[in-house]
């Protein structure tokens, strides 16, 4: 009889944790209080960063202002879930933050900016505010082949330009060397584009051998290994014209605007709640 007692108990004690908590984690979510630690942070920045990108850095090398960046999104982002749960808005659209967030912009903001009808004249003062992002990046046209050291390359650049004979110039163009895990042939590509299949100096090198056209050269070290290349074009930078691109512009200053006062209407929202912070920045 006790021991049965003990397990009647025990099963009681046990609901009645889980009630509580979850009682306790509504009350959280649907309360005006928001709580900041490093583990709902780094939580955060770990699942909005780009997966695909090489070159995300973990949590603990953020500085400060990164941090406290990330934590500013991460207030953003929980203002919003909270008010579109507020609006029932994950009864219709079931429970992803990330989309609860986007609706509860939609639903703070609506149709309040509405700006179709937007002097050209106010577009044009935004493009001369704005000319730095209007300009076509240097780019570049190269082949490339790719050897694991150093050696290897410089002995197959010099078989290559001391050939005289076409057909077996041509043949050790395109035979030499291992296989690179990205492309043999770069097409206009700019040095952000570049960067991501020869690591920063690599591409460095690449675009500091522009003077020479049509000419196999090297060898260059890159992230992966060794490299002989031909540049067979270059463009150098150049600022854009308003009149080629206006509809970008004007898109451009639609989409600022409409960020600026989302963000405004968005700050508001926020001021509402109570942010209480534990991050020691």
């Amino acid at each position: 009889m006790n021991k049965k007692l003990f397990v009647v108990l025990g099963l009681l004690i046990g609901l009645s944790t889980i009630v509580y908590g979850s009682l306790k984690t509504s009350s959280i979510i649907n309360d005006k209080s928001i709580l900041v630690t490093k583990e709902n942070l780094e939580l955060f920045y770990f699942n909005n960063i780009d997966k695909e990108n090489p070159y995300n850095i973990s949590f603990e090398t953020l500085s400060n202002e990164q941090i406290k960046k990330i934590s500013i999104d991460f207030i953003k982002r929980e203002v919003l879930v909270r008010e579109a749960k507020r609006l029932d808005l994950d009864q219709i659209d079931p429970i992803i933050s990330a989309r609860l967030a986007q609706l509860g912009q939609q639903a703070l903001i609506g149709s309040v900016l509405d700006i179709n009808n937007v002097n050209i004249e106010t577009v044009k003062k935004y493009f001369e505010i704005n000319k730095s992002l209007y300009i076509e990046p240097e780019v570049i046209s190269f082949s490339h082949i790719f050897f694991s050291n150093y050696d290897d390359a410089n002995e197959h650049l010099q078989r290559i330009n001391s050939e005289v004979d076409h057909l077996k110039r041509k043949s050790l163009i395109q035979n030499g060397g291992i296989v690179f895990p990205y492309q043999k042939n770069y097409s206009k590509k700019p040095f952000s584009f570049i960067m991501g299949h020869f690591g920063n100096e690599g591409s460095k090198s690449i675009f500091g051998s522009k003077k020479k056209l049509n000419e196999w050269q090297g060898p260059i070290e890159s992230s992966l290994g060794y490299h002989i290349i031909k540049v067979t074009s270059f463009s150098e930078k150049k600022q854009l014209n308003f009149e080629d691109i206006v509809d970008l512009v004007k898109r451009d200053y639609h989409e600022n605007f409409m960020r600026v006062e989302a963000n405004k209407i968005i700050d508001n929202k926020i001021s509402e709640y109570k942010i209480i912070d534990e991050i020691n920045y």
